[in-house]
């Protein structure tokens, strides 16, 4: 049986102040893979001495909205100059990055900006492919469907949709797991994220113990998902 490979630093959404913002990361031999870096991650980062831990930082980021992105910056700059290192940051539309990066006054110098591309494959062993997602018309945002020697997961950053083709995969058991942004109910017609009643008509009852409800909302009611079956992850005490 697979084992799950995300940590989880944070599970809550832009407006639910009761958890950090929803962000993970996995270990890659020396190396830290991060995914997305919004409010109170580079705090508990710092507190678990995460940073100082790994030889190489590497951060996926899936868009740019502030709770994805709002601690970026303290991180490379406390890497570059507490630390000497120099983050790698993955992103399949490097000038956005870049840019925002620039009016956070963080320089080109700090950092490394990797552009990615389908597939990319990361020191032979892990592979990562973007997938680019629904959520808002002003941002692109992307999931990333992660392959290592442990398992295969899709982590679909924010999303109003389950892509039908990871969907397709996750159902043939060629994922191993869903990270999949969830919210209890939607209160718009076009709402930027997926219901937990969506989610209970896209996967069968007997598939809900490999997926994981993340980015979860104020009024997310922890016991009633659990009660159909899906997981939620445990955010790190720090």
């Amino acid at each position: 049986m697979k084992t799950p490979v995300l940590n989880f630093l944070g599970i809550g959404s832009a407006f639910n102040p009761y958890f950090n913002n929803t962000s993970a990361y996995f270990e890659f031999d020396t190396e830290l893979f991060l995914i997305d870096c919004g409010e109170g991650i580079f705090s508990s980062l710092y507190k678990l001495k995460l940073l100082e831990k790994y030889k190489t930082i590497n951060v996926l980021i899936t868009h740019t909205h502030s709770d994805h992105i709002a601690t970026l910056g303290h991180l490379l700059l406390f890497c570059f100059y507490e630390l000497n290192k120099r983050v790698k940051i993955f992103f399949p539309e490097e000038s956005l990055i870049s840019s925002l990066l620039s009016g956070m006054g963080v320089g080109k110098y700090t950092y490394e900006l990797i552009k990615l591309q389908n597939p990319f494959i990361y020191k032979e062993i892990l592979t990562i492919i973007s997938v680019e997602q629904i959520h808002v018309n002003e941002i692109p945002c992307f999931g990333y469907l992660i392959k290592t020697k442990e398992c295969c997961f899709f982590y679909s950053g924010d999303s109003r949709t389950l892509n039908q083709i990871i969907l397709e995969k996750f159902l043939k058991d060629e994922i191993d797991f869903l990270y999949q942004d969830t919210c209890f109910e939607n209160t718009t017609e076009n709402h930027p994220h997926l219901s937990l009643s969506e989610l209970c008509y896209l996967i069968p009852p007997e598939k809900r113990k490999h997926v994981y409800c993340i980015h979860l909302d104020r009024n997310f009611n922890f016991s009633y998902a659990r009660n159909l079956g899906f997981n939620i992850p445990e955010q790190i005490k720090t």
